[in-house]
């Protein structure tokens, strides 16, 4: 696939592209945001020794990750956070049944309180006399866009 337009590639061919060039890069610090996302089972077992080999070289490695089961398995330090930092240091004890019950609460809270704009019947594709500040603000849980 190394003729391909990137945005031909599939999910796991695109993170293989990704990776190549993160490891042509020869960064101190790496930076990744869901790597394991829509890869088989060998290409994560891959990318995880990869991942192990760069944390033997001491670069600093910073992965997100959802996957509690994967980052119990595979990574010694973990920061848990859920709109703020809950808790950090060892992973074990970082994600202990407690910090996971804070975190959520933190999640809920924060979903709960989410501010976002009510329609109203102005037309913003031209001006109409006042800023969007001016607008009613709902905070209602399960409302407003994207909402489930």
């Amino acid at each position: 696939f190394e003729k391909r337009p990137i945005d031909t590639l599939s999910g796991g061919q695109l993170q293989r592209t990704l990776f190549a060039r993160v490891l042509l890069q020869d960064a101190d610090l790496i930076l990744l945001d869901e790597p394991f996302n829509a890869v088989d089972a060998k290409t994560v077992g891959d990318l995880i020794q990869l991942i192990k080999r760069w944390h033997g070289e001491e670069r600093t490695i910073m992965v997100v990750v959802h996957d509690l089961d994967l980052v119990r398995q595979n990574f010694p330090e973990t920061l848990l956070l859920a709109r703020q930092p809950v808790a950090w240091g060892d992973t074990k004890e970082t994600l202990r049944p407690e910090n996971l019950l804070k975190a959520r609460r933190f999640h809920e809270a924060w979903e709960e309180n989410a501010p976002w704009c009510e329609p109203s019947e102005h037309d913003h594709a031209h001006d109409h006399g006042h800023d969007h500040q001016d607008h009613a603000h709902d905070h209602r849980h399960g409302s407003g866009p994207g909402a489930a």
